[in-house]
């Protein structure tokens, strides 16, 4: 039997949560992300927020770190591990939630939009490209000098690009991510012995594996009810064409039965009821 037990490093969710929550880590993170800009300390900073809504109508979202520096920009930072082919409108939701709740009170004029960064770290390469960092603005397509003002970015870390050519800093959060060693650095220093204490820890590997068995629960929960609304959505377009087609309601009942689907016969009923 495999006593092995596993390791989790910085890209699973609650360990990069846990190594995210020290400020100075944090800030120093972010301005290796981002040198062009000076970040000297970080005001606020929120682990898993939920974005909810209260009236149930758009999709809630989930932010792994959120933050405010002392100029009062704001950064978004989400660890991606798995490719869903759907990273740029993931980014264009998560910026308008942010903004949505954080950057512009009701009282307040869109010039007093605040500058807001969307960071993924990313365990693939999305763009392809190679590289580590990939930053996005907004451009005209024909001029690319003129760059829409949205007081925004996005940034993409990739993991699995090529280390050269990038600060020592910036090399070191790839190395990080992938679980390779690094020396001579304090920040690092700190991520790596966070890390170690976190997977020493029994009760914190309790809480890893509690909250990833809770994510797969919730993952195979939307597969189904994605599954069952497929099925509901093809009985009623057959229903729809059995009646344009001539089929009484009683002929077409009978139709969309012997279809089976794992449709009760009372949910099959009210739904020829629907178009008849």
């Amino acid at each position: 039997m495999n006593t092995t037990k596993t390791t989790y490093g910085f890209t699973e969710d609650k360990v990069f949560g846990w190594v995210m929550e020290d400020k100075e880590f944090c800030r120093f993170v972010l301005q290796t992300i981002l040198p062009q800009l000076d970040i000297r300390e970080v005001q606020n900073l929120y682990l898993q927020r939920e974005l909810s809504n209260a009236d149930r109508q758009t999709k809630d979202v989930r932010l792994d770190i959120l933050v405010r520096d002392q100029h009062n920009r704001v950064y978004n930072v989400e660890m991606q591990v798995a490719d869903q082919d759907n990273l740029g409108q993931r980014m264009r939701y998560y910026l308008s939630k942010v903004d949505a709740h954080y950057t512009l009170e009701k009282s307040k004029s869109y010039n007093d939009l605040q500058a807001t960064y969307i960071i993924f770290l990313c365990n693939f390469d999305y763009p392809g490209q190679g590289r580590i960092r990939y930053t996005y603005h907004e451009y005209e397509d024909q001029d690319k000098s003129l760059m829409l003002p949205t007081n925004s970015a996005k940034v993409i870390i990739n993991a699995k690009g090529q280390l050269a050519g990038n600060s020592q800093d910036l090399q070191n959060l790839v190395k990080l991510m992938r679980g390779e060693p690094i020396s001579g650095s304090k920040h690092f220093d700190y991520a790596q012995q966070k890390i170690k204490e976190i997977n020493d820890d029994p009760k914190r590997r309790a809480q890893i594996m509690d909250y990833e068995t809770k994510l797969l629960e919730r993952e195979q929960l939307g597969e189904k009810q994605g599954r069952q609304q497929g099925i509901t959505k093809m009985i009623g377009n057959t229903i729809k064409q059995l009646k344009a087609a001539g089929y009484d309601e009683l002929d077409a009942y009978s139709f969309v039965k012997k279809l089976g689907a794992g449709l009760s016969d009372s949910t099959l009923r009210d739904m020829v009821d629907q178009y008849y």
